[in-house]
């Protein structure tokens, strides 16, 4: 199995974050990973305000990950 490893500067704002997941799983599976792993308290994350991850908290039928499931092939 290949796993792909995606870093990246987390902002405070869950959309960009959202947008940079989903075109990061878009280049793992173009370059043949089955598994993704992305960083922790990407949500949204603010050295200014290290609480900002879990104010930022979602459901998982929230609006981050309706935007990354159907990249990833998840429906419902």
């Amino acid at each position: 199995m290949r796993v792909a490893a995606g870093q990246f500067a987390v902002t405070p704002v869950w959309r960009t974050n959202a947008q940079t997941c989903v075109a990061m799983m878009q280049q793992a599976e173009q370059e043949g990973a089955a598994l993704l792993v992305l960083p922790e308290a990407l949500l949204a994350r603010d050295d200014n305000d290290p609480d900002l991850s879990v104010k930022s908290a979602q459901p998982l039928d929230g609006a981050f990950c309706s935007r990354c499931w159907p990249r990833a092939g998840v429906t419902a």
